[in-house]
């Protein structure tokens, strides 16, 4: 979650506001620009919520990769130190 409130702090917010500054500069109203601006939002809190989502998955399996290969490790120790006793 927190890389989403990142995201939407610096970059999501300040595009919105942006866009909006810009809109309101337009004399004509062009419906097409504003469909478009609200379009490129919507992708861009998609596309971050998938990132955000993909990288947690992502960690969350690098800490199980990890447990794992100390597991392995402290058992290939303890194999060593029974051998070592045993001569």
């Amino acid at each position: 979650m927190s890389p989403s409130l990142i995201f939407y702090i610096i970059f999501a917010v300040p595009y919105i506001v942006f866009m909006y500054w810009l809109v309101k500069q337009d004399k004509h109203k062009y419906a097409w620009g504003i469909a478009i601006i609200t379009v490129v939002a919507i992708l861009a809190i998609y596309v971050s919520q998938k990132a955000s989502k993909v990288a947690m998955d992502n960690y969350q399996q690098h800490q199980i990769d990890s447990r794992e290969i100390e597991r392995e490790e402290r058992l290939q120790k303890q194999q060593d130190s029974i051998n070592h006793a045993q001569q």
